[in-house]
């Protein structure tokens, strides 16, 4: 693997160190999850489209805020960057596709446990 990879690959596990952590610790904060959970993924929608729509930044630093931090923190900041930049038809589908098949996973998953 080239040394750029190399790089690239230690950014963005430092940035989803970082998110991971800050997430538990709003967890800890906050003794409601749901609330907790709203406020992460707000949060990292926010940073997600701050990075990616309002700041000029080098690979390095979206590197670490979009798919270390964000991606750490939540996989939601990604999910809602994505569908802002598709047409409305294409976001419903996503969006219902996501929830169904996310259901249906947990669904599965879940009747495995009993």
């Amino acid at each position: 693997m080239e040394q750029l990879h190399l790089r690239h690959l230690f950014i963005v596990g430092v940035g989803g160190v970082v998110g991971a952590l800050s997430r538990y610790g709003v967890g800890e904060i906050f003794a409601d999850i749901a609330l907790a959970t709203f406020l992460v993924n707000l949060f990292g929608v926010a940073v997600a489209a701050v990075s990616t729509y309002r700041l000029t930044l080098t690979t390095e630093h979206r590197l670490f805020l979009i798919s270390g931090f964000s991606g750490g923190f939540t996989t939601y900041s990604a999910f809602a960057v994505l569908l802002y930049d598709l047409t409305l038809a294409q976001a419903g589908l996503y969006i219902i596709a996501s929830l169904i098949l996310s259901l249906a996973i947990i669904r599965v998953i879940r009747a495995g446990v009993a």
